[in-house]
């Protein structure tokens, strides 16, 4: 139960969301795919914003890659 509680109180920035999945089963790219669809731009644009390159400007970008990832706006480039 503490190593749960931990884990969730654990921080973590957009590009360590990325780096922690799986390679097997190509997740990343999914992922990648999976942002620039719900958010309607470039795969290359996901892939800028996952790595600190750009950032959105769009609040509503902000707000799907909060609900995709779980991570809190504060904390998605943190350095």
């Amino acid at each position: 139960m503490a190593k749960k509680n931990e884990e969730k109180t654990k921080k973590m920035t957009l590009l360590g969301y990325y780096e922690s999945l799986s390679e097997a089963s190509h997740p990343k790219t999914e992922f990648l795919n999976n942002v620039a669809s719900r958010c309607n731009v470039s795969f290359t644009t996901a892939r800028n914003w996952v790595t600190g390159r750009t950032k959105p400007l769009n609040p509503r970008h902000i707000k799907v890659l909060e609900e995709i990832t779980g991570i809190g706006e504060a904390e998605l480039w943190k350095a």
